[in-house]
């Protein structure tokens, strides 16, 4: 954010760096509730991931030694980074007119803009869970009813559903999960804990996590689910009925 004078930019910069600084954390970073955030100092990285190994053998089976097993090559991701810039100018007369508070605005206002667009692609792949054109490493969208499980493996898993948020429901996800299995056919012991949603299902999200009586009945029976479930409501969502477990 140059100022009109490189001399005032001299004596002002260090006071406007630290309020930029504070400015952002203020707001609620959704990043790291959604991603494994990890630092890089490459234009590029790379992850080759792995498949998993089968159960162990009985040791007189395998005539009485070990029984090695190789992994199975998994699929790659590739992780390019970009750089994104905004600015501003401030002009001369405010410093001279001692408008600093109006600087200050600025400065708040230019880390928002930083902010806004972090979280804005961070709901990107949430955003075009169904859409196949924005596909994951395994060359399919985030909700597809056909993820293989392997590189070249006709063994796919499902994430798809378009289930309305009912207590109901978030059993039947659930479940689904809890039955996904790792390229060997073991389980993948997912335990998802997370409710995350648009704020127009804040409400019935919460009441699912956090009533004692079961939701949508009349029996007054336990809700097994209080305590459960984190809500998470992310407003960089755009679709008002997608949820997603995690």
């Amino acid at each position: 954010m140059p100022l009109i004078s490189d001399n005032w930019a001299e004596q002002l910069e260090p006071g406007l760096r630290k309020i930029f600084d504070l400015a952002g954390k203020k707001e609620k970073d959704f990043l790291g509730l959604m991603y494994n955030v990890e630092n890089s100092t490459k234009a590029q990285e790379t992850n080759q991931g792995i498949g998993d190994l089968g159960l162990m053998e009985e040791w007189g089976a395998t005539g009485n030694k070990v029984s090695y097993e190789d992994f199975r090559k998994g699929f790659t991701s590739n992780y390019i980074h970009r750089k994104y810039s905004k600015g501003t100018q401030i002009e001369r007369e405010l410093v001279e007119d001692e408008q600093y508070g109006e600087i200050k605005k600025r400065v708040r206002n230019l880390r928002m803009v930083e902010y806004r667009t972090i979280q804005y692609h961070a709901a990107i792949p949430f955003n075009n869970a169904f859409n196949a054109s924005y596909a994951g490493p395994d060359g399919v969208a985030l909700c597809s009813a056909s993820h293989p499980k392997a590189p070249g493996s006709s063994a796919v898993t499902s994430n798809f559903g378009t289930y309305a948020l009912t207590a109901a429901n978030v059993t039947t996800v659930r479940n689904n999960m809890r039955r996904w299995e790792d390229d060997k056919g073991n389980p993948f012991l997912v335990m998802p804990d997370t409710l995350i949603v648009p704020t127009e299902l804040f409400e019935p999200a919460r009441v699912i996590a956090d009533t004692e009586e079961k939701p949508g009945t009349t029996d007054h029976g336990v809700n097994v689910w209080k305590g459960v479930f984190n809500v998470v409501e992310w407003p960089w969502l755009t679709d008002a009925n997608a949820w997603f477990k995690h």
